[in-house]
């Protein structure tokens, strides 16, 4: 699942996904991510943006854990944020990457989890 507000950065994630074989679920902030994850489908892995509008990265980050069938469910941050690896370590979150997100990064680290 891709959680990211910015629809060019969305559309262009999920075609190169896509195109690599991968089912992609998508919501444009942490809301709309909750209320799919609560439904019948679940991901093998969460992409997160982190900045976005009615509920962010980490907002949906602090939910997520709440709920034990949603926190087995791995989490990569992605976010263009200079301190993100010294913000994602010690929130626990299963990996991070930079945004421009580097296409080749992105496949090795679906791929690591799915």
């Amino acid at each position: 699942m891709l959680v990211e507000d910015d629809a060019t950065t969305r559309d262009a994630m999920i075609l190169i996904l896509k195109e690599e074989g991968y089912s992609v679920a998508s919501a444009a902030n942490g809301r709309e991510a909750l209320a799919h994850l609560r439904g019948p489908h679940r991901p093998k892995l969460i992409l997160l943006d982190l900045m976005m509008p009615i509920m962010n990265g980490w907002e949906f980050w602090i939910e997520h854990q709440k709920d034990p069938a949603l926190k087995a469910i791995p989490v990569v941050v992605v976010s263009a944020d200079g301190n993100l690896p010294q913000k994602a370590a010690p929130n626990g979150v299963a990996d991070y990457l930079r945004k421009p997100v580097d296409v080749e990064l992105l496949l090795d680290t679906v791929q690591r989890y799915c």
